[in-house]
């Protein structure tokens, strides 16, 4: 009698769960507005107009518009969207909804479409030399008849196997060079815009040191081995001092880049001359004017001392001699596993590893000492209240908040959690740009020997420095 009570009450527990279940598969909001209708589109050179009909009698109507990756929210009784720029032969998706002012809301019409056209350049960059400006890319995909490049007022053709162009005597300025291919039908791709900022060519060393005699004499190793990296490839840089700054003996709007490689044992701080407030108005006004700062190591706080970030997002600051560490320690360009930016001007030429996980990453240090110096923003989801760690939302309130790229973290970590390399863009007053390499993998002397991936380390910078020449 026992047993059957059991199985009873068992079945009748699972016809509860049951249609608990059902009920909670039901409880859907169903769309209670019309559609929009007679949806198409129309291909206007590199960009598409989306155009569609409200449905009548509801009232004012917010319409959104997806396009796979993005949603956005055009103004009320809006019956137009234009996108651009549009890629030759990629297959597009958007989905338009209308919603009212009381909470409802339409089903989502679709319109799917591909632009025909040539393959486009891919991998586009430029380099300033004097005067003269040199734009390479890699060739497109499929076979083309000719590349069009245009810079200002000069334009050129080159052969479908050409890689790269150079425009002499281009005036100081602000430019969008474009590439355009055509194929053998004569149908063109998509514009590649390149933008590219013509001025100062010179790259600024700046420490506390009073001139570069006493950094390369008494400065910390990684210090002295990026400065001696820099004076030999670099002809056009100079060392400067703080003090130089302050005093006024230097002017700094005949530096495009000022580098900041501030990597010592004995502190974290920021030095006092660095902080000084002349100090701090010039270096803040080259950066508003739009100059190049680069920053790693525990030169990464001063974009708060210059007002460029203003929220104080937890850090992550190791210090000390550091130890001997026999693995290998790198960094990782997918972020979260999701955001690939392997192919940022920043790593190019870089060879990455794809993870079994999706991680890239690529190695910076070998088996030996390691100082293991971070200045690093750390966790960002919990800090701003959007957990877990792998919460794309996360993502998004972070980079646009702080109008960055978010482009390395260390090698091992696969979400949000922290940031330890960052492109800053333009924001507000600032139209400079800004790279923060926090990470203590990336270390420009290894104290017990030769790292083997010390090229990694160079090319690294090189790219960094050439990257914040073109802006």
């Amino acid at each position: 009698m026992k047993n059957y009570k059991i199985i009873y009450i068992i079945l009748l527990g699972i016809s509860l769960w049951c249609s608990s279940c059902q009920k909670n598969t039901i409880a859907v909001k169903e769309a209670n507005l019309n559609p929009v209708s007679n949806l198409k589109y129309t291909l206007l050179g590199d960009s598409v107009l989306l155009s569609w009909n409200l449905p009548q009698g509801n009232g004012p109507l917010t319409v959104t518009v997806n396009d796979s990756t993005n949603t956005t929210t055009l103004a009320a009784n809006a019956v137009s969207f234009k996108y651009g720029i549009v890629q030759t032969n990629k297959k597009y998706v958007f989905i338009v909804k209308v919603s009212d002012n009381n909470g409802n809301s339409s089903l989502g019409q679709i319109v799917r479409f591909t632009r025909d056209g040539a393959a486009p350049v891919k991998n586009a960059s430029g380099l300033q030399t004097d005067n003269n400006v040199t734009v390479s890319w890699t060739a497109p995909d499929l076979p083309v008849t000719k590349i069009t490049i245009k810079m200002g007022n000069q334009s050129v053709d080159v052969g479908p196997t050409v890689t790269s162009y150079q425009f002499k005597n281009v005036p100081i300025g602000a430019y969008n060079i474009t590439f355009v291919t055509t194929n053998s039908s004569n149908q063109l791709s998509n514009t590649v815009i390149l933008p590219f900022k013509v001025g100062a060519t010179s790259v600024a060393y700046i420490g506390m040191y009073t001139d570069s005699l006493t950094l390369l004499n008494t400065g910390d190793d990684d210090e002295v081995a990026g400065a001696k990296w820099l004076f030999k490839n670099y002809t056009r840089s100079k060392y400067v001092s703080f003090s130089q700054v302050k005093n006024g003996t230097v002017d700094l709007s005949q530096f495009r880049v000022i580098w900041w490689n501030y990597d010592l044992v004995s502190t974290t701080s920021l030095p006092a001359i660095a902080t000084d407030a002349a100090v701090v108005a010039k270096m803040t006004q080259f950066y508003k004017n739009g100059g190049s700062l680069l920053l790693n190591q525990y030169a990464v706080q001063y974009l708060w001392t210059v007002g460029r970030m203003t929220v104080g997002y937890p850090m992550g600051v190791d210090s000390g001699p550091g130890g001997n560490n026999p693995d290998i320690w790198g960094v990782g360009v997918n972020i979260n596993e999701k955001h690939d930016q392997s192919g940022h001007p920043l790593y190019k030429g870089i060879t990455m590893t794809k993870q079994g996980d999706s991680r890239i990453t690529f190695p910076t240090i070998g088996p030996g000492w390691k100082e293991n110096h971070n200045d690093v923003i750390v966790t960002i989801p919990d800090f701003l209240k959007l957990g877990p760690n792998n919460n794309e939302a996360a993502y998004t309130k972070f980079v646009t908040d702080n109008n960055v790229e978010w482009l390395g973290q260390w090698d091992g970590i696969g979400d949000y959690y922290m940031a330890g390399i960052l492109e800053f863009k333009p924001m507000n007053d600032y139209q400079g740009s800004a790279i923060f390499i926090g990470i203590g993998a990336v270390e420009w002397n290894q104290n017990s020997g030769t790292n083997p991936y010390q090229s990694n380390i160079e090319l690294l910078y090189k790219n960094a420095i050439d990257y914040l020449k073109t802006k």
